[in-house]
C-alpha cells in the first residue's frame, strides 16, 4: 500500500516540530530504538559499546538521530516522489553499513511511537497517515535492496 498525496500533506502538517529540532527528536528516536531493540545499537559501531549513561545528550547521536529525521524530511517533502533521496540512502544501509531492511520496519515503528507520545493533537486520521507514510518509506527502500541485490531476508 502506498501513502497518498492527502497522507504525506497530513503528516507534512504536525511534522513541524521534528522538522525544527531533528537532533534532539531523533536522539529520542535512536535512544528509544537501542532500549527496545538493544541489538540494533550494534549496528551503530560509534555507538555500539557506549551504556545508555553515555548516549543521554551524546552529540554524535544527536548528530546522527538528526540526519535520519532529516532524510526522513526530505522524504515527506517530496511526497515520496523523488526516488533518488531514498536509492542514495538504500545503496548506502546496504553496502556500507549492511543494515537489514528489517530495521527500516523497526525504525518506523519507534518513530510512530515517539511522535505519539511527544506531538499533541495527533489524532486517529494523522496516525493512520504516518502509519501509511512509514510504510511507503519501507517498501520503496525494500525494493531499492531489491534492486541492489542485497539479499537479508
Amino acid at each position: 500500500m502506498c501513502a497518498s498525496a492527502a497522507e504525506f500533506i497530513s503528516v507534512l502538517s504536525f511534522w513541524g516540530p521534528l522538522k525544527a529540532d531533528p537532533k534532539s527528536y531523533g536522539e529520542v528516536v535512536l535512544q528509544r530504538l537501542f532500549e527496545t531493540k538493544p541489538d540494533s545499537q550494534k549496528l551503530f559501531p560509534k555507538f555500539a559499546a557506549l551504556p545508555k549513561e553515555q548516549l543521554q545528550n551524546n552529540p554524535d547521536l544527536q548528530a546522527h538521530g538528526g540526519i535520519v529525521l532529516c532524510k526522513l524530511t526530505e522524504f515527506l517533502q517530496d511526497g515520496g516522489q523523488d526516488k533518488k533521496i531514498l536509492k542514495d540512502l538504500a545503496e548506502s544501509h546496504a553496502k556500507q553499513h549492511k543494515i537489514p531492511r528489517v530495521y527500516f520496519q523497526i525504525i518506523s515503528d519507534v518513530i510512530f511511537e515517539v511522535v505519539v507520545e511527544k506531538i499533541e493533537g495527533f489524532g486517529t486520521d494523522a496516525q493512520t497517515a504516518l502509519k501509511n507514510v512509514l510504510k511507503t518509506f519501507q517498501t520503496q527502500m525494500g525494493e531499492f535492496y531489491d534492486e541492489l541485490g542485497f539479499d537479508d531476508k
